[in-house]
């Protein structure tokens, strides 16, 4: 994966030679008047290097100061019951931020307090070209809105099935198409052949990371849009039919031979065969890469390691060059939406701002244009907000990055117990592995998880000294069991 860091000199340079301006040319007339605003971002130098020397080179007389959110979790919480709303709340009152930088959960929360300003009439000017932006982002905004807009998001990401034009065509299998199913792909996978000698056989598909059945069962309940507890009632789900039916899809796709897996890499896994050979490079190893994988879910990102490859490998010529993208699977209930797109950093103005104006200013240049055409050639790991400056051939199906709008399922872990979010996977993991090993069946198990997730739900938020507490306590526990019992996550 291509690494990159760039000190603020090295920035500044990148600034002016991509925006072709000088410093302190983009005001002229009223706007060489110093004018101050104030961001509320989690970090300072974050901030500077993601927008802010981008926004200063164009307009050097805005005065951005930043106000640093680590304070909420820092002072805040214990004064306001161990509350994050209340908290963030008392935050925005105290350092009156023109611009609010916000997650989903928090957008909702606070435009429903009426703490947020409606954009909507700055995003529909013809001079912001809303049109330009991914297709879906306007609506998901104002799902998050209550059907108002407050915020427009600076950061994508998503996945896309990727896929071997030269494997499919040698064994006259169809292509992938977009909006399929798990079921669908794994059908697909499933036509390719399963026998031949370790080191030379091709996989049909890659669709995780480990052959982890709770790992198997997550992501196929995820893509379907069940959640394992009601954020609301703070209660379990996961004991109904639905989640037996996705365990025994989880099952069956496991106990086939199809699927790749990453320890396949580093000696076979549980059957100790070795796949790949150990004195190969990074990008020969990669089973896509090297022309012996079929189909791979991965992220946008992607397509960068794909483009290293072929000027990284030892031996370029055998990294693969006919390949393309369809859709991420879907749920076979909501065709049009993906678990795995994601939009971030949403930015909003204080509804109590005088500085209106300034704030969408900066909001504009921010998801416009011309910062969508700058950080598309120095940015990396994250898709430009506007669908033209993808900067890539013409020859593959690009749009399958912006076709499915995002699933509405963001839960604020600010409100779920700390127990819960640091002890469920092991436990999820712990009672899935009973059911591999026979010990018991799948509705036990569900029914175990039900009762054991209920527990941890429970147990109620923790304040600062309390986490402190306990996890001097699990490290205590580990030191004495000698570092041999995994840590909980």
């Amino acid at each position: 994966m291509r690494k990159w860091m760039k000190s603020g000199i090295a920035l500044c340079l990148t600034i002016v030679m991509l925006t072709g301006c000088s410093f302190g040319k983009g005001d002229t007339g009223k706007e060489n008047e110093a004018r101050t605003l104030k961001v509320m971002y989690y970090d300072e130098s974050s901030f500077f290097q993601d927008y802010g020397m981008l926004y200063s080179a164009l307009y050097p007389n805005v005065e951005i100061q930043v106000v640093n959110t680590n304070q909420i979790h820092n002072t805040l919480m214990e004064e306001n019951d161990n509350d994050y709303d209340k908290a963030l709340a008392a935050f925005i009152d105290k350092e009156q931020p023109d611009i609010l930088m916000l997650e989903p959960t928090q957008v909702e929360k606070l435009a429903a307090d009426g703490k947020l300003y409606d954009i909507e009439s700055y995003v529909t000017d013809s001079k912001y070209n809303a049109d330009g932006l991914i297709p879906g982002v306007i609506d998901a905004m104002k799902g998050y809105g209550g059907g108002n807009l407050y915020a427009i998001p600076t950061n994508f990401s998503t996945q896309a099935l990727y896929y071997n034009k030269d494997l499919f065509d040698e064994y006259s299998i169809p292509y992938p198409t977009d909006q399929m199913t798990w079921t669908e792909v794994i059908n697909l996978a499933n036509m390719f052949p399963k026998d031949g000698e370790p080191l030379e056989r091709v996989f049909g598909l890659k669709m995780g990371w480990s052959k982890e059945l709770s790992e198997m069962v997550s992501l196929l309940a995820r893509t379907e849009g069940l959640k394992e507890f009601d954020e609301n009632t703070l209660q379990m789900t996961v004991d109904t039919p639905a989640w037996a039916s996705i365990v025994e899809q989880a099952q069956s796709v496991l106990k086939s031979d199809v699927l790749f897996y990453d320890d396949m890499l580093y000696g076979g896994g549980e059957d100790g065969i070795m796949y790949f050979e150990q004195n190969g490079d990074y990008y020969s190893n990669n089973p896509f890469f090297s022309g012996r994988l079929a189909m791979s879910v991965d992220g946008n990102y992607f397509v960068s390691q794909i483009e290293d490859a072929k000027t990284y490998a030892q031996n370029p010529e055998d990294i693969v060059e006919n390949w393309d993208i369809v859709t991420a699977p879907v749920g076979s209930q909501n065709p049009d939406v993906s678990a795995s797109t994601s939009y971030y950093n949403l930015f909003a103005i204080n509804a109590a701002s005088t500085n209106v104006e300034e704030a969408w200013k900066l909001i504009a240049y921010i998801t416009g244009d011309e910062y969508a055409r700058v950080k598309s050639k120095v940015s990396y790991g994250s898709l430009p907000l506007r669908t033209k400056y993808m900067q890539l051939d013409s020859d593959r199906n690009y749009a399958a990055f912006y076709k499915l709008k995002p699933m509405k399922q963001n839960i604020d872990y600010n409100k779920i117990p700390e127990r819960y979010q640091y002890e469920y996977y092991n436990v999820s993991t712990e009672t899935f592995n009973k059911v591999n090993n026979g010990e018991i069946t799948v509705s036990e198990a569900l029914a175990e998880l039900q009762l054991r997730g209920n527990e941890l739900l429970a147990t109620g938020k923790m304040t600062k000294e309390e986490q402190e507490k306990y996890w001097e306590e699990q490290n205590q526990m580990y030191m004495e069991n000698g570092g041999s019992v995994e840590m909980l996550r």
